[in-house]
C-alpha cells in the first residue's frame, strides 16, 4: 500500500476512536523493522499510528500490550485496532529514548546510571510479572526460548556475519561451540517472559517514567538473556563495573518475586552474554554487511571487544575455537585490544585530500577534518620542496605566519571543546584530520602542533594521543 493509503486508513481509525479528525499525520523515521509509524496529532489527543502487514505479529503485540498493562508494567496502551488488524493506534510516548540520553550525556553520568538501574528493576518486573498468566499460544514467531530458537540465533551469527565477513572457519569446530553454548544457556531459569530485544533504544522516557516498546518478539525464556542484551548493547558502551552492579541489582529484584539460585545465575550470565553477542553480530552482519547500513557496521568492533572481554574473563577451553575466531575477526575489523587504558584516544591524521580522506573509526564513524589548502604552501618554495612538516625549517616558516597561527588557534579550540565533552561523557575515540594538497607540509605541521597542544593541556592520565601521517608513511 502507498503512503497516502496508510494515512487515510490511520485517519479513519483515529476518527473511529476519538470522534474527530486529526490535525496532522506525520511519518516517523524508519526503524530496523518493517513496521511503519506515524505520529497522529490533534489539539485534543496525539497517538502513534502503526502499519504492519504481518497480522500475526500485530496480534501478538496487541495481546502483550494488554497483558502487560494489566500487570502494571509500563508499556504503550493499545487505543484502537482496524478490522483488518494491519493498523493500530498506541500511546504516544514521545521521541526520547534511553539510548538518546546515553549517547548525548555518556553512560557514566549520575542521571544516566540512575535511569539504567531503574530500567533493570523494571526488567525484573517484566520478566516475572509478565510471565504470570501468560498464554504461550499467543506468542509469535515462537513461544519458547528452546533448543531450536537458540540454534537459529547461532546460525544467524554463522550465515549473516561470519560468511559475509569472508571468514574461513572450521564448521565442525564451530558446531561444537554452538552445542556447548546451547547446553549452558538452556540450563538456567527459563520460566520467565523474555523480552527478546531489551536494549536502550526500546526504552522510552515520558515524563519521569520509563516505558518499554517493541516487545512483540517476547517468549517464555531466560531473563538473563534480556539483561545481557541491555548491558552489552554495543553502542551503549557501559562500564564493566556498572554491568556487574546491575547484574546484582537484577538478582535482588528477581528474588523479591521468586526464590533463585544466585550463584548459579551469576555463573551463567557471562555465557548468556556471549550467546547474545553472537546473535547481535548476526544482526549487525545482515543489516550492515549485507544491507550496507553504516550504523550497524560501526557497532561490529564494539561487539567484538565485548566478546573478547567475556572470553578472556571465562578462560574456558570449550570456547577456545570461538576465541580463535574472535581474534581473527578483531584483526579484520581493526578492534583495539584492551590494554588497561580506559580513557579517550584522540587519533590525529595528516593526509592528501586528492588521495582520499582518512578511514572512519568503525566505533563512531566521524570526527573533525580541517582543510589546510588555503594556507601558504611551503611545497611551492624551492628550499622547502623536498622537506616535510616534520622538518624544523618548514615548521619555523609556518610558525612565522599569522594566518597559520589563527587557523591553528581556531581549530585547536574546537578540538579542545570536543575533547572536554568527550571526556565528561566517557567517550573512547575522537578523530581529527588535517588535509592539504600533497599531505607533506601544511597538514603534517598542523597535526604535529595539535599533538603538542593536547599533550600540554591534558597530559597522559586520561587521554592518549596518536598521530598518523598517511602520505609520509608511503615514502
Amino acid at each position: 500500500m502507498s503512503h497516502n493509503s496508510h494515512i487515510d486508513n490511520l485517519t479513519n481509525l483515529y476518527i473511529q476512536v476519538y470522534g474527530h479528525s486529526p490535525e496532522s499525520v506525520v511519518l516517523m523515521p524508519r526503524s530496523g523493522s518493517a513496521r511503519i509509524y506515524y505520529r497522529i496529532i490533534s489539539s485534543q489527543k496525539s497517538c502513534i499510528g502503526t502499519f504492519n502487514d504481518d497480522v500475526r505479529e500485530n496480534e501478538t503485540f496487541i495481546y502483550l500490550s494488554n497483558h502487560l498493562t494489566n500487570s502494571n508494567i509500563p508499556v504503550p496502551k493499545i487505543l484502537g485496532v482496524s478490522v483488518c488488524k494491519k493498523y493500530y493506534l498506541q500511546t504516544d510516548l514521545g521521541s526520547l529514548s534511553l539510548y538518546d540520553i546515553i549517547t548525548d550525556t555518556g553512560s557514566n553520568s549520575i542521571v544516566v546510571e540512575s535511569l539504567i538501574r531503574q530500567a533493570v528493576c523494571n526488567l525484573a518486573k517484566f520478566n516475572v510479572l509478565g510471565y504470570n498468566g501468560i498464554d504461550p499460544t499467543k506468542l509469535y514467531p515462537v513461544s519458547h526460548f528452546d533448543a531450536k530458537s537458540v540454534m537459529w540465533d547461532m546460525y544467524y551469527f554463522k550465515y549473516c556475519f561470519l560468511k559475509p565477513s569472508g571468514m574461513i572457519f572450521d564448521e565442525a569446530e564451530l558446531e561444537k561451540v554452538f552445542d556447548y553454548l546451547q547446553e549452558i544457556v538452556l540450563n538456567g531459569d527459563n520460566q520467565l517472559l523474555q523480552f527478546r530485544d531489551f536494549q536502550s533504544r526500546n526504552i522510552m522516557i515520558s515524563g519521569e517514567e520509563l516505558y518499554f516498546i517493541d516487545f512483540q518478539g517476547a517468549r517464555i525464556g531466560s531473563g538473563l538473556y534480556d539483561l545481557a542484551s541491555f548491558l552489552y548493547q554495543a553502542k551503549a558502551n557501559l562500564s564493566d563495573s556498572l554491568r556487574q552492579e546491575c547484574l546484582l541489582l537484577y538478582l535482588d529484584e528477581i528474588s523479591k518475586y521468586r526464590p533463585i539460585d544466585r550463584s548459579a545465575l551469576i555463573s551463567l550470565f557471562p555465557y548468556m552474554a556471549i550467546f547474545r553477542i553472537l546473535q547481535t553480530l548476526g544482526a549487525y552482519g545482515f543489516r550492515g554487511l549485507v544491507e550496507r547500513k553504516a550504523h550497524f557496521i560501526q557497532s561490529i568492533p564494539l561487539a567484538l571487544q565485548n566478546l573478547a572481554y567475556l572470553l578472556e574473563s571465562l578462560d574456558n577451553n570449550r570456547l577456545l575455537y570461538l576465541s580463535h575466531l574472535q581474534l581473527e575477526l578483531s584483526q579484520m575489523y581493526k578492534v583495539e585490544h584492551f590494554n588497561g587504558f580506559d580513557g579517550l584516544t584522540v587519533q590525529i591524521y595528516s593526509f592528501s585530500i586528492k588521495n582520499g580522506y582518512p578511514p572512519l573509526n568503525p566505533e563512531h564513524g566521524g570526527g573533525f577534518v580541517f582543510d589546510c589548502r588555503y594556507l601558504p604552501n611551503p611545497g611551492q618554495i624551492d628550499e622547502y620542496k623536498n622537506l616535510t612538516g616534520l622538518d624544523e625549517p618548514v615548521s619555523n616558516y609556518l610558525n612565522s605566519l599569522g594566518e597559520v597561527k589563527s587557523f591553528c588557534d581556531n581549530a585547536f579550540t574546537l578540538v579542545k571543546s570536543a575533547t572536554d565533552r568527550y571526556l565528561s561523557r566517557n567517550f573512547k575515540h575522537l578523530s581529527v584530520g588535517f588535509g592539504c594538497t600533497g599531505g607533506q607540509h601544511r597538514s603534517v605541521f598542523c597535526a604535529e602542533q595539535l599533538v603538542k597542544y593536547l599533550k600540554t593541556n591534558y597530559g597522559s592520565s586520561n587521554i592518549k594521543v596518536l598521530v598518523k601521517h598517511i602520505e609520509l608513511e608511503k615514502r
